[in-house]
């Protein structure tokens, strides 16, 4: 595995020292320590790499307050407490994850909303239930408010051919 030092995760992630630290206080993304006791390094994976700039993505339309109660639902839910490997859809009244299904249509999850306060609510997708969908075939549900699609496959692949 690569280990990236916190000076490169700032230029990697596009992000700040103090959000850095932040991160690592909150417990939302926490760098390993190698080396000396007294003076260890820090660094971090591709991974949390990955995550910081998921979150710094997040961060334009949330606040960390609901970004974290997004990340412990998925935690609570057996999903993993990564973001980076989720495809969002952001509008702006509500953020949903589209939940990739083997051999069956996506479901799409409602994780906030301004209307509601329960996360997790399943939402009716009129699709033909033998068709695979991609997340574009999403946007004629949310016309007229889709803010933005985080796809963040997309991104790692574009981070990893440059």
């Amino acid at each position: 595995m690569d280990w990236f030092p916190r000076r490169h995760v700032v230029v990697l992630a596009r992000s700040s020292l103090g959000r850095l630290a932040y991160l690592e206080k909150t417990g939302i993304v926490v760098p390993h320590r190698i080396g000396l006791p007294q003076r260890p390094e820090v660094v971090y994976s591709w991974e949390q790499i990955l995550e910081i700039r998921a979150i710094s993505r997040l961060r334009q339309h949330l606040s960390f307050q609901t970004i974290r109660k997004i990340i412990d639902y998925f935690e609570d839910h057996g999903f993993g407490r990564c973001l980076h490997d989720k495809q969002l859809l952001i509008t702006h009244n509500s953020v949903s994850w589209i939940r990739a299904m083997p051999a069956a249509r996506p479901q799409i999850i409602q994780l906030t909303s301004k209307t509601s306060s329960s996360m997790g609510q399943y939402l009716l997708t009129p699709l033909d239930p033998n068709e695979l969908v991609e997340p574009a075939t999403f946007y004629p549900l949310f016309e007229g408010n889709l803010a933005e699609v985080v796809d963040l496959d997309a991104f790692r692949q574009k981070i990893r051919s440059r």
